[in-house]
């Protein structure tokens, strides 16, 4: 009798010592899968805060890649199923001008999350900084949202771009007195074919923080000044966007050399006015009437439509009055 109390007592605890062990470590796997789910929540809400989502184009999932078809386009944007991966943009008319970015290196790799609005999202709990992906009518946004002030103040995207082809800082390509912020990829004939629009970066209140670009060979890197009173997270977006055919108009008049030097120069200038060349090139495809690109670009637009006169391609896009 006493043998069989012993082998119950020595039963019982060993199995309240696996039931402790399970209890132990059980709840750190769940902590762990709950942290990861939660930095996807909170990237893609601070991404989804800062943003417009009125331009996205949900992505579908084809052959287990996530794919966005621009409507009406020439382009494909491919979203990569982890963050390691580059995002590919295809040409549907010529595989020559395809071209892909690499998003910045995370510490720890993330496999894409798709979320209601559009927005795909790369983060997990090992990671400093969280990445986001948001494909839209005009070409990709690439977002960063930075956790805390021991994240990086700088990411780069680097670029493989078709052969003949780089990019040029706005302040190289249309004299530092007419700066825009941008960053173009220009091709071998010197001629504009995408845009990274400025940087722009904001914190948790909506306040903006100063930001920028450099450019290294086929690397864009963004830096972001934060301070002592920024708020995170900080949520900051190099968005790329393909020419359109306006666009190709006015940057083939500001990139070729074969009209006068004064005229190029002031179309520079007027279009630092509009805010950029990507700017003045949708003020001449989306404002709907001649008066309403004149109350939107006033004299400047004005001055750069009577510059460019006779341009070809671009009497269809200014719709004159």
């Amino acid at each position: 009798m006493i043998k069989v109390k012993s082998k119950f007592f020595l039963f019982m605890v060993s199995l309240l010592s696996f039931s402790l062990i399970v209890f132990l470590f059980q709840p750190t796997i769940s902590s762990a899968a709950s942290n990861d789910e939660q930095n996807i929540s909170q990237t893609a809400n601070a991404v989804n805060s800062a943003t417009s989502s009125s331009d996205i184009v949900k992505p579908s999932e084809q052959n287990g890649n996530l794919t966005a078809t621009v409507s009406g386009k020439t382009e494909k944007v491919t979203v990569p199923d982890n963050s390691q991966n580059p995002i590919n943009l295809t040409d549907k008319e010529d595989p020559a001008n395809d071209m892909s970015i690499t998003l910045p290196d995370q510490e720890a790799s993330s496999d894409a999350t798709k979320t209601k609005y559009g927005t795909v999202v790369y983060d997990n709990s090992d990671n400093d900084f969280g990445l986001a992906v948001q494909p839209t009518v005009d070409g990709v946004k690439t977002l960063i949202t930075i956790k805390d002030n021991e994240s990086p103040k700088s990411y780069d995207f680097t670029m493989d771009l078709p052969e003949g082809n780089k990019l040029v800082t706005s302040a190289d390509y249309l004299g530092a007195q007419n700066d825009t912020g941008e960053v173009y990829v220009v091709d071998s004939d010197n001629i504009v074919t995408g845009i990274f629009r400025p940087a722009w970066a904001k914190d948790a209140n909506g306040n903006f923080i100063p930001t920028h670009y450099e450019v290294h060979g086929n690397t864009i890197t963004q830096i972001i000044d934060t301070n002592a009173n920024t708020v995170y997270p900080v949520v900051a977006d190099p968005n790329w966007g393909k020419i359109a055919a306006c666009s190709a108009a006015i940057a083939w008049f500001i990139g070729s050399n074969l009209f006068a030097a004064a005229k190029i120069i002031k179309a520079k200038k007027y279009i630092k006015e509009l805010g950029g060349l990507w700017e003045a090139s949708k003020l001449l495809t989306r404002a709907t009437s001649w008066e309403e690109k004149l109350r939107i670009g006033g004299n400047a637009f004005k001055s750069l439509a009577a510059t460019i006169t006779g341009v070809g391609g671009l009497a269809v896009c200014v719709k004159w009055k």
